[in-house]
């Protein structure tokens, strides 16, 4: 374990420092790879998989059994341009068709419909080529009866059979540039809006087009002059899309073929992946720079537009990441470029950071933001596609498809991570561990509570002094007693009655007088003799 700043500087000069050490800072909660990926089965054994991703399915009815009925299939592309498709339990629902590229050609981009409703998986070749073709998905149920020993009743025995038929709908090329330079292919994305879908590519020279799913070209843009052009793009909330090059991003509205805002920019290493966070509506951004710096943007302060750098990732790889939200983390692979040095000794374990720690900020202790760090020993993890399960029975369950290194195939897990809780505060930790301050204390307690409080003490101080007014007009109590006024009239009366006596008047008149007086001036009057 060695503290973050001196890890992170040896780690630039041996990479196989990150392999054999843990931040101190950031040492993650949980190493235990096979507590969270549990193995389910390999897919495709006997496939070269360029491309892999999985096409959610409609949730059941209510009446079907949620446990026949599959939430999700795997769709993959081997080497030959083959589309294959695979249902969870292992089975091939469809494979080796060809996607009609042609010889020679090699698939550069896949993309499949986010719809549960509507399937298409959208291809495009290294010569700009695009083809889409439909996916019809149907889950049928079969029944058989068998009648019982008695005769009398019958038992049904149901199963979830898919079917699964594929139409070619378009063949298209990217618009051609009236200026002469190569406009190549760099990102494709596949987007429902309403009863309509639209395919969204990103080219070399900055420009996003958006064409309709039989190949029209609804409108192109141009939004960034950066080397590269358009590097990547994400789908965000309703009709955005959320793009990027090695310098900035911005969000790309595909209903007004225009940008929503300016984007942002403001570092300097080239940006390799992004992010949105979903629990923040898409006003959370997070960007996987190239030296393996993660930054967190917010684009929205209240009702308005932002572009303010928030968060910074621990520093935990020399490695890029591919980034994807699950359940309140940020997952993060490390993926080795062509240019790599001293590949062998590069960490590759896969990364989850939880955001709820790092939205709480750092304190002295621990700070539990790398929640698990997954190793798989020698086998290095190359790219992955990830889902959650719809069904009812498998309510909380995810799979993630894995493609390692040198293999065939992809393998296919159970992914069991649960969401994170939110954490205290930062400055609820003391240097020295400790447990909570009062301001600490103040700052859990609801504001509605104090006031509460407040007014419940001013409310009864003023009862009091109410009732304290009232018992001083109505003369109860002794709290109007003077006693310099009650010791000069006692001297008074001392000395008239000294002078009746010596003027020979009875004794008696004296007793009545010092009762007048009361019980408490007699006893006081005896007390002064």
């Amino acid at each position: 374990v060695l503290p973050s700043a001196q890890r992170q500087h040896l780690e630039r000069g041996s990479p196989v420092i990150g392999q054999v050490t843990f931040d101190a800072r950031h040492r993650p909660v949980s190493t235990n790879a096979s507590r969270h990926f549990l193995p389910v089965r390999a897919l495709a054994t006997d496939a070269e998989v360029r491309f892999h991703s999985f096409l959610s399915l409609k949730r059941p009815a209510a009446s079907q059994k949620a446990a026949s009925v599959p939430s999700a299939l795997l769709a993959t592309i081997d080497a030959a341009s083959k589309l294959a498709v695979w249902g969870l339990d292992g089975g091939a629902v469809l494979s080796d068709f060809d996607l009609g590229h042609g010889p020679g050609r090699t698939l550069t981009h896949m993309a499949v419909s986010p719809s549960q409703d509507r399937h298409y998986v959208v291809t495009a070749d290294d010569d700009g080529v695009i083809r889409v073709h439909a996916l019809k998905i149907d889950v049928k149920k079969e029944k058989r009866g068998a009648t019982a020993a008695g005769g009398d009743s019958e038992k049904e025995h149901a199963k979830e059979p898919v079917t699964l038929s594929t139409n070619f709908t378009a063949s298209f090329n990217l618009p051609t540039n009236p200026g002469g330079a190569a406009r190549n292919l760099t990102s494709v994305l596949a987007i429902d809006r309403g009863s309509q879908s639209f395919v969204v590519t990103g080219d070399s020279i900055g420009g996003i087009s958006v064409f309709f799913k039989n190949g029209t070209l609804k409108g192109r843009v141009r939004v960034t002059e950066d080397p590269g052009g358009v590097l990547g793009l994400v789908r965000a909330q309703g009709q955005t899309v959320l793009f990027f090059t090695a310098y900035s991003f911005g969000f790309f509205s595909t209903a007004q073929i225009d940008l929503q805002q300016p984007p942002c920019a403001g570092w300097n290493s080239p940006l390799f992946d992004i992010a949105v966070d979903p629990s923040s509506s898409s006003s959370k951004v997070i960007l996987a720079l190239s030296d393996g710096d993660i930054l967190v943007f917010s684009t929205a302060s209240g009702k308005s537009k932002s572009c303010d750098l928030t968060l910074k990732f621990p520093h935990v790889s020399t490695l890029p990441f591919k980034l994807h939200p699950f359940r309140g983390h940020i997952m993060a692979l490390p993926i080795l470029s062509p240019d790599t040095v001293q590949k062998a000794e590069r960490v590759r374990d896969i990364f989850f950071f939880n955001m709820a720690a790092m939205g709480a900020g750092y304190g002295l202790a621990p700070s539990r933001v790398v929640a698990l760090q997954a190793s798989f020993q020698e086998r290095h993890p190359t790219s992955f596609a990830l889902t959650a399960t719809s069904s009812a029975q498998d309510r909380g369950k995810s799979h993630i498809a894995l493609q390692f290194e040198g293999t065939k195939g992809v393998e296919l897990f159970e992914l069991n991570l649960k969401p994170p809780q939110a954490p205290k505060a930062a400055g609820a930790e003391g240097a020295g561990g400790g447990g909570d301050t009062w301001s600490s204390v103040l700052d859990s307690f609801p504001k509605v509570g104090i006031f509460g409080v407040a007014l419940v003490g001013v409310v009864m101080w003023n009862m009091r002094k109410v009732s304290s007014q009232q018992k001083r007009d109505k003369g109860g109590g002794l709290d109007d007693f003077d006693e310099e006024l009650f010791r000069e009239r006692l001297r008074e009366h001392r000395e008239r009655k000294a002078a009746e006596q010596a003027a020979g008047a009875p004794s008696g008149g004296g007793g009545s007088s010092d009762g007048d007086l009361g019980p408490k001036g007699a006893d006081l009057g005896e007390q002064d003799d």
